[in-house]
């Protein structure tokens, strides 16, 4: 097929582009040719193919919006540089046969350089899905298909107008649904003008002058991770530091292999350290042959130096860093320092440890400046990664190449994760596993001099070396992108994740990540109420327009089965955060987005199952949630459940809810309703305590509670007893009831069942001035009547709240 492709390319003089332009107005497959000036007036157009367009960058949303709008074509190509491109015979063609696949999205090449004047092979690397670095070498010429590209562009239309990221921004869009296809063949030769030595430009990324840049980059790899499911929240799991038992606070790690230049300043940069614990140094020399091992051995006398020689002579530096680590003699810290480096004073070590000692993170990331072998700095200075956040910079981590230096380690968990066994990326794969489940303290002083010299092992890397390097960094990416999903899909349990310490630190980490919960929080300290009385006993009525999406929920077999379960770990928000319970069955707690009381939880089983309790009575499952809550969590929680009839708006889900006791009017007045309690069975229990079972007749409707004075453990008996003499509708498996369950310090373990005889009032369905959307729940029959729409908050009173609850309850 001809005409296949539209091109956009960056015009400079007439010169340096007619090559560019006769190559691809050669090709049969060439349509148009938009050329991008900042003068398109002042230009000749070169063919009738070529037109003329203002400059836009195409990193900006508007540049590709632009591009997609004038292209008519099932291909879109991309040109990056302003430089001649020398198109390879019939390589545009070859591209487009590439393309027609239908699973690839875009494509790219291996192709030559011309780097001053001399053309040189210049190979890049198969695109996976850690492959999400910002600066992934595709070469200069990009290859989509339109429609793909559209599609991309479309799924990233609600994200900021980005400057620099657009086109970043979309290759990750379309590596989610297509393939980025590498094409094995030198199809083109461009010009290189960046000559700089690897080693100069791998910092690029941290250069402060390239802030804005970076922090755009963040906020679309953010889209990214959330939309492929595997955005972490803000880590805050902290280290036990009296595991195990150390003869020393801190070990310095030094793997070498012939470094006879610069070991002994490595060396002598240890010793200097002044601190208030006993440290020792640990190098391993890796068979050195230059006379490092005979440097080494001159400080033999010295008690804190260890000289370990390997057995085996197959090690990395990991495989070395695991053999220092795992010495008998190995601190409780271990940090690095390279042979080729120093540190910057002699309060390193202890700056490092008292960070660990403070904060209790499980890794110390340190900065560093860049020097020459006289110690003069070298350009970009000083590094310290200040890209990270707490909140965020785990995720970042996956975006860039590297988390910075001195790297420490809490060594009983080193000792676990283990260190790959490799002389590169080693230390990036330890920074985001213990970043996974682990808080990393940052230090952002100066605590060690980087020293680049001519031996430096990547000071000049051919092109054959970065590649192998990067693919290497790509690989670990993607395990550790797949390790994050398979994570949120499966949460840790709460003493294996700890996200937060207690209740309050974990509502208050979701609300600072998830606008819709902080939202609607926000919105219920500012509801309206009002209290009408039926008898003894006031009943809150509440507006709350956010709980419409369960008011009004429709919870007909039809509609369950059309939509997705939003309990199902799989269905969830994004941002919500999961915190795993595992009792019989694993059960996962989240925050409520749709509250009608302050910290209002939703503990849901992971598997998809439906909202009956009628099998689980023999497991007390109640009296088991508030037990782990008390432990867990927080005390003053009561646990409630809404059967599948009367209130449930997930019926297809098995799931309980939870509140604070003292915001439950049933339970601020226990005290009151037991005067009124009426005694209905007595059940003696295996551990010596006794059940007793009351009816409450101070209450607005009827009530038939289970308490075992001295604690934990609900009659079995009594519970079945009772829910065998209430009626069971047909094509249901369980009495229809709700339940409360909660510690009470003075009268013990209470269980609450509240019977019902339908989900909802007759006003529900009636039609005109009498209708009212109320659909009572646990919490309405426990005293906090919600209303979801503004007119049937006004037009409630007690009357009509009397005859409501008439109606959904025997």
């Amino acid at each position: 097929m001809n005409n296949q492709v539209t091109c956009f390319l960056l015009y400079g003089s007439d010169n340096q582009q007619n090559k560019t332009i006769k190559g691809l107005t050669e090709s049969s497959r060439t349509d148009q040719i938009f050329l991008l000036t900042d003068h398109p007036e002042d230009n000749d157009i070169p063919t009738e193919k070529c037109h003329f367009l203002p400059s836009f960058s195409f990193q900006h949303t508007e540049g590709i919006r632009q591009m997609l709008a004038l292209t008519r074509t099932p291909y879109l190509l991309i040109y990056t540089k302003p430089h001649t491109l020398d198109m390879g015979y019939m390589a545009l063609e070859r591209m487009c046969d590439y393309l027609a696949s239908p699973e690839s999205g875009m494509v790219y090449a291996d192709h030559y350089q011309v780097t001053e004047g001399v053309r040189k092979p210049h190979p890049v690397i198969d695109y996976q899905p850690g492959s999400v670095r910002d600066d992934f070498d595709f070469g200069s010429v990009l290859l989509f298909k339109t429609a793909a590209l559209q599609e991309a562009f479309d799924t990233i239309t609600h994200q900021p107008e980005y400057q620099y990221s657009a086109l970043y921004a979309v290759r990750l869009a379309l590596s989610q649904k297509y393939e980025l296809t590498h094409i094995r063949e030198f199809l083109y030769t461009e010009i290189e003008e960046d000559t700089r030595l690897s080693g100069e430009k791998q910092f690029d990324y941290v250069d402060p002058r390239n802030r804005s840049v970076q922090l755009e980059r963040e906020t679309a790899f953010t889209y990214y991770l959330k939309n492929i499911h595997a955005f972490l929240p803000p880590v805050e799991r902290e280290i036990d530091l009296s595991e195990g038992e150390f003869a020393y606070e801190a070990s310095v790690i030094i793997p070498v292999r012939n470094r006879i230049r610069t070991i002994a300043d490595a060396i002598e940069s240890v010793l200097k350290q002044e601190t208030d614990f006993p440290f020792n140094l640990i190098v391993i020399d890796n068979h050195s042959t230059d006379g490092t091992t005979e440097c080494i051995d001159q400080y033999a006398g010295n008690e804190k130096v260890i000289h370990l020689i390997p057995e085996r002579d197959d090690l990395g530096i990991g495989g070395c860093w695991n053999l220092g680590v795992h010495h008998p003699l190995c601190g409780r810290f271990a940090v690095q320092l390279d042979s080729d480096d120093l540190y910057s004073s002699p309060s390193t070590l202890q700056t490092i440890v008292d960070k660990f000692r403070r904060e209790r993170c499980a890794m110390v990331i340190g900065s560093y400046r860049m020097t020459n072998f006289q110690l003069e700095t070298l350009p970009p200075g000083v590094i310290d990664h200040k890209e990270w956040t707490d909140t965020n910079g785990h995720n970042n981590a996956l975006r860039i190449n590297g988390l910075g230096a001195p790297r420490a380690f809490f060594t009983p968990l080193l000792r676990k994760i283990r260190v790959p066994n490799t002389s590169y990326g080693e230390d990036y794969a330890l920074g985001l596993a213990f970043s996974r489940e682990y808080r990393i303290g940052r230090i952002y002083d100066v605590l060690y001099l980087c020293r680049r010299w001519e031996g430096n092992s990547d000071a000049a890397l051919s092109i054959e070396k970065q590649n192998q390097n990067n693919s290497y960094k790509d690989s670990l990416r993607t395990l550790e992108i797949r390790k994050r999903q398979a994570l949120l899909r499966h949460p840790l349990s709460w003493e294996d994740a700890a996200p937060a310490a207690s209740a309050e630190t974990f509502i208050r980490h979701q609300l600072d990540t998830w606008p819709l919960a902080r939202k609607n929080y926000e919105a219920l300290a500012h509801v309206q109420t009002r209290t009408l009385s039926l008898g003894t006993n006031d009943i809150t009525v509440q507006f709350n327009p956010a709980r419409a999406v369960s008011t009004c929920a429709k919870v007909d077999k039809a509609s369950i089965a059309a939509r997705p379960c939003f309990l199902c770990l799989s269905h969830k928000p994004e941002e919500q955060e999961s915190v795993r319970i595992q009792l019989d069955e694993p059960f996962s707690l989240r925050l409520n987005p749709y509250p009608i009381l302050p910290g209002h939880l939703t503990i849901s089983t992971e598997s998809h199952q439906w909202q009956t309790l009628a099998d689980k009575t023999s497991r007390r499952l109640p009296e088991r949630l508030v037990d782990w809550l008390e432990k867990n969590f927080a005390s003053g929680y009561t646990v409630f459940y809404n059967g599948a009839k009367c209130g449930a708006s997930a019926p297809d889900h098995f799931h309980f809810q939870a509140v604070r006791q003292e915001d439950v009017p049933l339970i601020r007045q226990w005290e009151k309703l037991m005067s009124t309690a009426v005694e209905k069975g007595f059940e003696p229990l295996s551990d010596g305590k006794s059940c007793i079972a009351y009816d409450i007749e101070g209450y607005f409707c009827p009530i038939r509670a289970f308490i075992t004075q001295g604690g934990l453990a609900t009659g079995v008996r009594l519970i079945d007893s009772y829910l065998h003499s209430l009626p069971l509708h047909e094509g249901e498996t369980e009495p229809r009831y709700n339940l409360f369950a909660w510690n009470n310090p003075r009268y013990g373990f209470v269980t609450v069942y509240i019977p019902r005889t339908a989900h909802r009032p007759q006003c529900y369905t009636a039609e005109g001035d009498a209708q009212l959307i109320v659909s009572p729940g646990a919490l309405d029959m426990a005293g906090i009547l919600v209303t979801a729409r503004e007119e049937d908050f006004q037009k409630l009173d007690a009357d009509t709240l009397r005859q409501i609850y008439h109606e959904v309850t025997h």
